[in-house]
């Protein structure tokens, strides 16, 4: 009588499933970084849609959806209750949030019902392609907030990321699902040729990882440059604090100054790291001039003023410290640097822009040194794959990321968004600097090794040497057609099955 009233009434059974699966799914990401779960996340939530109708298995997606949630992004609370101090703000913006990430294991989840009778294989296909597209959705959307796509949680297994060189980040989500889906179906029915099939796909995928990894390491032969790297660790809190202009140039000079006489041909600064605007402050111009004789180059992030607009910026100043360039942030990131739908949301949450109204720049640049060519990133811009390859389709040699993720100090968010460099460096054969204020600055060689990793919340200075080159990758000529490929697949796949279902009702 229990065991009906629990089980079968009520299907807590299923909603136990469907909590295990955003579980396992959360503790694949960093900080936890459990990636082996990612290969076994979804089944829990294939069985509870296998074995429901439509409306449950749309429930079951939303419970694991927003289990994850919550799991994966319990700092969109903190962050945003610390950095406005509303509680009602904070609130409604983190449910919003975690809601809409759980709205995708909905569609998922009910499109897997309406097909899970066709093929399996075909389902299978089909549930990963659906899955590419949703995250390149989640990428662009609203400007996009693609922080831990499924492939990202695979960063630490080095050999399996490496065919992002020719696919892109979504072919690792790709072929999770899929391999989800295999074993599940080995599980269900006990059909060892599923098994034999996800075995040989990761034997491949593992296969061509060593021979690349190989290959790869082959680019370090190349001219040799030798960067340093600067993360002060100035509380958020503190930035912005008039009375506190010259503890922050004081910290930011005593860290940089391990530099000094080590005769370092590019210095890398963070993001917004000068306390005011380098263009009206004389102290500032010359605490610049001061620390850029350390380096031959220096890449310093401050804020810039042009015709009356404001500019999220990288500085590039001389060794005798004389602005030479300028680098203007082009893809801003939401609720930091700018409001959707403005109009209704700053009425509602009056205090949920957390920085000033930054214009976006629309030209993007890329910077010649005397030994290589810079592609620059501001923080959130190494979210999105596009921009990296852009920057090497116009001749960048060496890629930089310049960031402050100060403002969700000691959560999961800083080793979350520092992964994002090791698929950059993969998908462009390219060196990675980072350079945090407080996070995670380091170090990515082409094949996704981290050569350097800093710790969160750490005042250090370092150096290492990398090496620039002009490699082009299947993935830069390409860019993300597999997205595409697995757009037309969903396409054919709907446009193929209600023929099908109309078929099947006229006999």
């Amino acid at each position: 009588m229990i065991n009906k009233f629990i089980v079968r009434e009520y299907k807590f059974k299923y909603l136990i499933f469907s909590i295990i699966s955003g579980i396992l799914l959360a503790l694949s990401f960093q900080k936890f970084n459990l990636f082996i779960f990612a290969w076994i996340a979804f089944i829990p939530l294939i069985y509870c849609v296998y074995k429901n109708n439509l409306k449950y298995s749309a429930l079951y997606g939303f419970v694991a959806g927003t289990v994850y949630a919550l799991i994966a992004f319990n700092w969109m609370f903190l962050f945003l209750l610390t950095n406005t101090k509303s509680i009602k703000a904070a609130l409604i913006v983190s449910v919003i949030f975690w809601f809409y990430q759980s709205i995708y294991f909905v569609l998922w989840s009910m499109f897997f019902y309406i097909i899970k009778e066709c093929r399996k294989t075909v389902v299978a296909i089909a549930l990963a392609s659906l899955w590419v597209v949703f995250e390149y959705i989640k990428n662009y959307f609203l400007s996009g907030f693609p922080i831990n796509l499924l492939g990202y949680s695979q960063s630490s297994f080095t050999q399996i990321i490496q065919i992002s060189d020719v696919f892109g980040v979504y072919s690792i989500s790709f072929v999770i699902i899929f391999i989800n889906f295999l074993i599940f179906y080995w599980l269900y029915n006990k059909n060892k040729k599923f098994l034999i099939f996800a075995v040989l796909i990761l034997s491949l995928l593992l296969g061509y990882g060593f021979i690349r990894i190989k290959q790869m390491s082959q680019l370090e032969n190349k001219a040799e440059i030798k960067v340093g790297v600067v993360q002060p660790n100035i509380a958020q809190e503190k930035k912005w604090r008039k009375s506190l202009k010259d503890e922050i140039i004081n910290t930011i000079y005593t860290t940089a100054q391990y530099l000094e006489n080590k005769k370092c041909d590019i210095a890398l600064y963070p993001e917004t790291v000068l306390p005011r605007i380098l263009e009206q402050n004389e102290d500032i111009r010359s605490f610049v001039r001061e620390i850029s004789k350390y380096s031959d180059l220096n890449l310093i992030g401050g804020k810039a003023v042009e015709n009356k607009k404001l500019y999220n910026s990288i500085f590039l100043t001389s060794g005798d410290g004389n602005i030479v360039d300028k680098y203007k942030k082009k893809h801003l990131v939401l609720f930091g640097e700018y409001i959707p739908f403005e109009n209704f949301l700053v009425k509602l949450l009056e205090k949920v822009n957390l920085t000033d109204n930054f214009s976006k720049e629309m030209e993007l640049k890329v910077f010649e040194f005397d030994k290589c060519f810079l592609g620059i990133n501001i923080c959130s811009e190494n979210y999105y794959p596009y921009l990296s390859r852009e920057l090497v389709l116009k001749g960048a040699t060496l890629l930089t990321t310049h960031s402050n993720d100060a403002w969700c100090d000691g959560l999961s968010y800083p080793y979350q968004h520092f992964v994002l460099n090791i698929f950059r460096a993969v998908e462009n054969r390219k060196y990675v600097v980072a350079a945090s204020n407080t996070g995670i600055s380091g170090v990515i060689a082409p094949t996704g090794k981290v050569v350097k990793q800093t710790k969160n919340k750490e005042q250090i200075c370092f150096i290492e040497n990398v090496y620039p080159n002009n490699y082009i990758t299947i993935y830069d000529k390409l860019g993300d057609l597999f997205v595409y490929l697995c757009m037309i697949y969903i396409v054919i796949m709907v446009v193929c099955f209600l023929f099908w279902r109309k078929n099947k009702k006229l006999s």
